[in-house]
């Protein structure tokens, strides 16, 4: 079964790139891609003008992924312990720990076990995770998923202020809410059945968007 097809595709530097697509469309196999940690089976791949191929350690500084499944944390260990074991095993300085926590408001509960933390809270472990090398490019797998109103709308303005404006850092977006679609995302990269089929700001892509959905139902 091929999960890509012929995607091509190349995100400016500093934007925000919606990814968007149904279930099964094969948008957490390009961000993993992407992210290099999956292996493609072919064609080509630069991100900053460098590749995964050659397990670059500066690559997965430069390439932070944030996954929204709450199993990627150790539940028994603390938000802390957590960052120092992927920070150890992905070569990032641990010297940014305490940083990176403080950047996604998880400060005061960076001692405590992850089981004790509410979704909001594990999706923002999981963005400071992503943090830990700096990256310039940061991919976020549905990271409002299994949030209420109010933890979504803080999960973007972190994106919105940390990612966007403090650190100019292009984020390519993974998401099934229509109004991020719509409000939140510069641009918008439609996925169906492993191929792009649109690209482009909401107004352009809403049509395509409209018929992949109704394909699917």
């Amino acid at each position: 079964m091929q999960a890509l097809d012929g995607v091509d595709l190349e995100v400016p530097t500093g934007t925000l790139v919606g990814l968007v697509g149904p279930n099964g469309a094969g948008k957490s196999t390009l961000l993993r891609i992407l992210a290099g940690l999956v292996v493609r089976d072919s064609g080509e791949l630069a991100v900053l003008g460098r590749s995964p191929d050659d397990d670059d350690a500066e690559y997965r500084r430069q390439v932070g992924y944030a996954v929204s499944d709450e199993r990627s944390h150790f539940w028994r260990l603390t938000g802390r312990e957590n960052l120092r074991f992927f920070a150890a095993l992905n070569g990032a300085s641990t010297a940014r720990i305490t940083s990176a926590l403080a950047e996604v408001g998880l400060a005061e509960a960076a001692d405590r076990p992850v089981r004790e933390y509410s979704t909001g809270m594990k999706q923002r472990l999981s963005l400071a995770r992503a943090l830990l090398g700096e990256p310039r490019v940061v991919l976020l797998d549905e990271p409002t998923r299994g949030l209420d109103p109010g933890g979504a709308a803080r999960l973007r303005q972190l994106v919105r202020q940390e990612l966007l404006g403090r650190r100019g850092a292009t984020v390519v977006y993974a998401t099934h809410d229509l109004s991020e679609m719509r409000d939140f995302c510069e641009a918008l990269l439609v996925l169906s059945r492993g191929r792009v089929v649109a690209t482009g700001a909401w107004d352009a892509v809403a049509p395509a968007f409209s018929q992949v959905f109704e394909e699917v139902v």
